[in-house]
Formats: structure tokens, C-alpha cells, sequence
């Protein structure tokens, strides 16, 4: 059982998700939120798996949450709740350590596999909103230099061990922690390191944010 909190001010939005999740015997919801002060609060008696997060919301908003629990609690998975027309806030997000984002309208089976996703080890990007944001790292690139992206290339050779680097193709494939364990032949734990010590060197906050890095520096 994957235990949730739903963080966004909308009691509308709160109650549909309650409703979707309840669908399924994997997941639990242990909390709601209406800020994120308010979850803050709330996190200081209930320790969730899993934040389901609103971008917009009053008081302190899913951006500035974001990077506050995660300084807090980093093992705590953050999904980002957005609208399609919200993915100027993903890249901000993202560098705060959000794990990933799915739309507000999404189907139950999908935020369930989503919410599953993340407990994995898998980086969540919605796919509609993924190309909006790989489009944007697109025009980013084209405005810089070819000097400029050589020396995020060999940032990355210089910084990263052989297998951190055979770590980062995998999760650059969208591969989780589970299915690079397998195909590298070591443990699960091992791997998570791994991840770990690429996002300290690289000074990323989080595996999402790395994959999207790791786009905009191989495009």
C-alpha cells in the first residue's frame, strides 16, 4: 500500500482524486492539504510515500512546497499536479526536486501507474507536456553556443566514473532503478547510489530534472 497526500486547494480537485485512487487497493490516501504551509504541517504527524502537488495554490505555492520538503524529506516522492497550459512552472519545479508531473486530467488508471511509477524508481513526465518542455530545451539550445554545449558534454565525461556514465544512458532511455539493477547486474541499492552521486556532481535535484539535463545536453 503506497501511502498519498493530496496537496491543492481546489476541494473539487481533492475529492476527484480521492474518488480515482480509491478505484485501485494499491494506494491510501493518509492526507489532505490545501497549501502548501498547510502540508507542511500536516508532514510533521504523517510521513507519505507520495505527494500528489498543485503548481497554483495560495499562501505558498506548489513550487516553493516543493522545495521545501524535499530539503526536509527528500526520500518523499513529489508529483506535480498541472494543466497543459502550466508547463512554464515545470522547469522550476523540476530544479526544486519534483520527481515528475502528470495532467489534472488524466485518467484514473494513468495517475495510479504514475503514482506506482515514481515509487519505482521511473521518471514521470507526462508526455504532452515532456514535448512542450524537450521543445523548449530545443530553442535554449540553438540560442547557445556549440562551445557552450561541448562544455556541458565534457562537464559530464570529466565528472562522471564509467559506470555513472553507463547509469546515466540508462535513465536517459527512461529505464527504473529495478531494470538497470538487472541489465548492469547489480543491486537495486547499488544503482540508487549511483543516481545519487550523479546528481550531486552534476548539481541536480532530481532524477527528472537529470533526464531532462541529459536531453538538452544530447539533442
Amino acid at each position: 500500500m503506497i501511502n498519498v497526500i493530496i496537496a491543492d486547494d481546489q476541494e473539487s480537485v481533492r475529492e476527484g482524486l480521492k474518488m480515482i485512487l480509491s478505484m485501485g487497493d494499491e494506494i491510501e490516501i493518509i492526507g489532505e492539504a490545501t497549501n502548501g504551509r498547510d502540508l507542511l504541517d500536516k508532514l510533521a504527524i504523517l510521513l507519505p510515500e507520495v505527494i500528489l502537488m498543485d503548481i497554483r495554490m495560495p499562501v505558498m505555492d506548489g513550487i516553493e512546497a516543493t522545495r521545501m520538503v524535499k530539503e526536509m524529506y527528500p526520500h518523499i516522492k513529489i508529483i506535480i499536479l498541472t494543466t497543459f497550459y502550466e508547463d512554464s512552472y515545470i522547469f522550476e519545479v523540476l530544479k526544486n526536486g519534483a520527481d515528475g508531473y502528470i495532467l489534472k486530467d488524466s485518467s484514473s488508471a494513468e495517475i495510479i501507474r504514475s503514482i506506482i511509477a515514481v515509487c519505482e524508481g521511473n521518471v514521470l513526465l507526462n508526455p504532452k507536456v515532456a514535448a512542450k518542455v524537450v521543445k523548449a530545451l530545443d530553442s535554449v539550445k540553438d540560442s547557445q553556443s556549440i562551445s557552450v554545449i561541448k562544455r556541458e558534454e565534457e562537464k559530464i565525461l570529466s565528472l562522471l566514473t564509467q559506470r555513472e556514465l553507463e547509469v546515466a544512458e540508462h535513465i536517459l532511455k527512461g529505464k527504473s532503478n529495478k531494470v538497470i539493477s538487472e541489465d548492469m547486474f547489480v543491486t537495486e541499492g547499488t544503482v540508487k547510489n549511483y543516481v545519487s552521486r550523479i546528481l550531486e556532481k552534476l548539481e541536480l535535484n532530481s532524477r527528472a530534472e537529470l533526464m531532462l539535463y541529459l536531453q538538452k545536453v544530447r539533442r
